[in-house]
């Protein structure tokens, strides 16, 4: 049971992932590209790169070379972090604002075609035991 628990855990997010890129891929976007725009979305005043890298699970030259050409696509704006010149905050261009719009409308259409079909009681239950094993990890 442990194992197959542990393994759907990798499948579900990359089935997630696989079915989002499908939708997403008319904007041109790869999912290494929306993955990002999601995440700094997410925040009001940008994220440092370095803070992309951790979300994103990637190392610090991999996040650069993405915030390049995203920043090359006119998908975001890299400014030096007060005080420190070094440090760059990312945030989205007034273009990719409208264009969030669509990928949250898209997150939302495929979280109503699955999450959205389980039970109340399913969903807590799945739910819950996500939250307890991410409690977990963060203590191991």
């Amino acid at each position: 049971m442990q194992e197959q628990f542990g393994l759907a855990i990798g499948e579900i997010g990359r089935s997630w992932r696989y079915k989002l890129d499908q939708r997403l891929k008319p904007l041109g976007l790869s999912q290494s590209k929306w993955r990002t725009l999601l995440y700094i979305s997410r925040t009001r005043d940008g994220l440092t790169q370095t803070d992309l890298a951790h979300m994103l699970g990637i190392e610090a030259p991999t996040v650069t070379r993405l915030v390049k050409q995203l920043e090359d696509g006119g998908w975001v704006l890299r400014r030096a972090l007060p005080g420190d010149a070094r440090c760059k905050i990312v945030h989205l261009t007034p273009k990719t604002k409208r264009t969030m719009r669509r990928i949250d409308a898209e997150v939302a259409q495929l979280r109503a075609e699955t999450i959205g079909r389980l039970t109340l009681k399913q969903a807590a239950a799945g739910l819950a035991a996500l939250q307890a094993l991410q409690r977990l990890l963060d203590n191991v």
